[in-house]
């Protein structure tokens, strides 16, 4: 799948040079935060937690500067909570890939803060929102599978309400 065929079926946001550094900068604090105080990292796959947490803060960004909502900048440890709240008052988690053709992955942890799970796929400054599913959608028996790195909730992109 080409980054064109991507962007046609997406929500496309390209960040500037500026914003890509602020979300560098908060992702790599938000890290370095979380590990020393002793947070698990939950993310799925056996990449850099740090890289994980930077893509996943451009992510937070991205949707928010598209949705015009105020992005959290919080530093504090935490596990769980919600990446936002959209206007019509759903908690949402965004969930960031860096491969073209991801699908949706979730820990087996339930967050009960969240209402609505987005798909992410981050490319350097661009971000494509791919779709999004309910938490009841995702979080269920028949969605989980194991894909080398320990059971999770799976949901594949095809399957995703688009934007």
């Amino acid at each position: 799948m080409t980054e064109q065929q991507i962007q046609e079926k997406s929500i496309t946001v390209e960040l500037d040079a500026q914003e890509v550094k602020l979300c560098e900068y908060i992702g790599k604090l938000r890290s370095e935060i979380a590990r020393k105080n002793n947070v698990f990292d939950a993310k799925i796959g056996d990449h850099d937690g740090t890289k994980a947490d930077v893509q996943g803060f451009k992510a937070e960004y991205a949707f928010a500067k598209h949705n015009n909502l105020f992005p959290d900048f919080g530093l504090s440890p935490r596990s769980g909570s919600a990446d936002g709240v959209t206007r019509s008052n759903s908690k949402y988690d965004i969930k960031s890939t860096s491969y073209k053709t991801g699908n949706l992955l979730s820990t087996l942890k339930i967050n009960k803060d969240i209402d609505v799970y987005i798909l992410a796929y981050v490319n350097k400054n661009k971000v494509f929102f791919i779709g999004w599913a309910t938490k009841d959608e995702l979080i269920d028996k028949k969605n989980i599978k194991d894909l080398g790195h320990g059971s999770g909730y799976f949901l594949s992109r095809h399957k995703l309400h688009q934007f």
